[in-house]
């Protein structure tokens, strides 16, 4: 079976998203990256990650969907879920993610890997895309029923369970790729806002953020 992708630019919860199919389908998740959680056991196990051998494969077991996390841009037709957070957030997250090791300016410009926020969620085209389901960061915060539905529809799983473990229990555990909420307030001075908006604010219309 093809695998089936969990897409979204770095910092933008696709965590959340493993963590929610982990307890409440019991569905099970690869990485496209190799010793995703630097082999904290404790988060592994609250996200349902699966880790490749050491030959670099990984092993599903029989009958389970092959759901596979990655932040690269889109480059084939397999199904996926891709999940968006406003883009300041995730650019400010990322940031700190890289303990500042690159500038804010830079992060936003898409000077590394990954590219500019825009440039991620265009590459995807999650609304037009075809066999993609859209899940907003956001919506898994502010009210899971939702999103559970969407999932099993989309999946075509039935959902065993409506809740997961508390944000805090999961920082507790880790602190690095689960962190506590941040506090949504003006993060960007007036000049890298600016430089954000330059970038990104089309798609940031387009996606019901501004």
């Amino acid at each position: 079976m093809k695998k089936i992708w969990l897409a979204s630019y770095p910092r933008s919860g696709n965590t959340l998203l493993r963590t929610i199919l982990n307890h409440c389908f019991n569905l099970k998740s690869a990485s496209f990256y190799f010793s995703d959680f630097k082999g904290n056991e404790k988060v592994q196990n609250e996200v349902g990650h699966i880790e490749h051998s050491q030959k670099g494969i990984v092993h599903f077991p029989n009958g389970a969907l092959p759901l596979v996390k990655t932040h690269e841009l889109n480059k084939d037709t397999s199904k996926a879920i891709y999940i968006i957070r406003d883009g300041r957030f995730s650019a400010h997250s990322l940031w700190n993610f890289w303990n500042k090791k690159i500038s804010i300016e830079d992060v936003i410009k898409g000077k590394h890997r990954f590219g500019t926020w825009s440039d991620h969620v265009n590459s995807w085209n999650p609304t037009l895309r075809s066999d993609t389901l859209l899940i907003k960061y956001e919506s898994m915060l502010k009210d899971l029923n939702p999103v559970l539905i969407s999932l099993s529809e989309f999946l075509k799983k039935d959902i065993i369970k409506k809740s997961i473990p508390s944000r805090e229990s999961l920082a507790k555990n880790d602190g690095r790729y689960i962190r506590l909420k941040n506090n949504n307030e003006q993060i960007f001075s007036k000049e890298i806002m600016g430089i954000f908006d330059e970038i990104n604010k089309s798609t940031m219309e387009n996606y019901g953020y501004f």
